[in-house]
């Protein structure tokens, strides 16, 4: 889990942990840069020790852009295997072991994510303000967000679901720096920020109740 505030020798320690994450995950050292659009010296001065007078500190936008490639990445290999395993057979068999999927629709009605893997599918609801639903078919049965949670049946989960869509409200009524504000208020590192109610466990921040309630209120005052 991922410290709420960290000093310049951590932050680089995370940022050498997110870029062999994402060696590990296929996203090299080029794909890195191109990803961040910077030169690929910058992405190693950001991982230089702080006492050097080459380092760098890493921007908190660029490190939430790898942490969320990290991300994609990984929830991506859950499902690999399984889905290869049944393009291989044939979509006809073994219809008592398929796992059921699940789809995450943005606002704007567009698909955002598949997975066997609900809570990532409410996840990425939530980023976008949408909703899950049971496949891409136009006939699939739309799952209200309340019910999804409680399929999930987690009281910690539901709280970074809370947090998420809060946060999304007031990115889209054009107040993102209210998150940061309350998160800094909080106890928050700037670092941090992007990582509160995050799925993927090693890098997660978790809500505090108070900033929680804060962002909600916040929310339904922009909204």
């Amino acid at each position: 889990m991922l410290q709420i505030k960290m000093e310049p020798e951590r932050l680089v320690d995370h940022f050498r942990d997110v870029t062999t994450t994402l060696t590990s995950l296929g996203c090299g050292p080029k794909t890195r840069a191109a990803l961040l659009q910077k030169a690929a010296q910058t992405l190693k001065q950001y991982g230089t020790e702080p006492s050097s007078a080459q380092h760098r500190l890493v921007p908190p936008a660029d490190l939430d852009t790898l942490r969320k490639k990290a991300s994609d990445l990984h929830w991506d290999l859950v499902d690999h295997p399984v889905s290869r395993w049944f393009g291989a057979e044939g979509y006809t068999v073994a219809r008592g072991i398929r796992p059921k999927r699940y789809t995450a629709v943005g606002h704007d009605g567009l698909i955002r994510c598949d997975s066997t893997f609900l809570p990532r599918v409410i996840e990425i609801a939530d980023n976008w303000g949408g909703w899950v639903q049971t496949s891409r078919d136009r006939k699939a049965d739309l799952i209200p967000h309340g019910d999804a949670i409680a399929l999930v049946g987690s009281d910690r989960f539901a709280e970074r679901s809370r947090r998420r869509r809060a946060a999304h409200r007031l990115r889209v009524a054009g107040r993102p720096e209210v998150i940061v504000v309350i998160a800094l208020r909080h106890g928050y590192g700037e670092h941090s920020i992007g990582q509160i109610g995050a799925e993927y466990e090693r890098w997660r921040c978790p809500p505090k109740p108070g900033a929680l309630l804060e962002l909600e209120a916040a929310a339904q005052e922009a909204s």
